[in-house]
């Protein structure tokens, strides 16, 4: 969880502790998609027997076929690696 320190030495003006509050809702948002989605992926994992990241490989050179559970798997497979891109981006931005 996040957490804001605020002290009589780094006081905020209104305007900056909003701003402070909507870069962590972001912040979570990012981090609540990301959650959801791995759930989602531990699914297909466990009823396919195999990671995400071999699936992924595999159906990119086409040998999963094209099935709409394979189709939906790789989707989430990609939202799941710009989610957390995103997450990595806000890290770096942060320190």
């Amino acid at each position: 969880m996040t957490k804001i320190v605020i002290t009589k030495d780094n006081l905020l003006t209104p305007a900056e502790f909003k701003a402070l509050l909507e870069q962590m809702a972001v912040q979570n948002s990012a981090l609540e998609d990301t959650l959801g989605l791995l759930r989602e992926l531990v699914t297909f994992e466990e009823k396919y027997g195999m990671g995400s990241d071999v699936f992924y490989a595999r159906f990119m050179r086409g040998e999963m076929g094209d099935d709409m559970p394979f189709m939906m798997w790789a989707g989430q497979y990609e939202l799941y690696l710009e989610a957390k891109q995103e997450i990595a981006d806000q890290l770096a931005q942060a320190a």
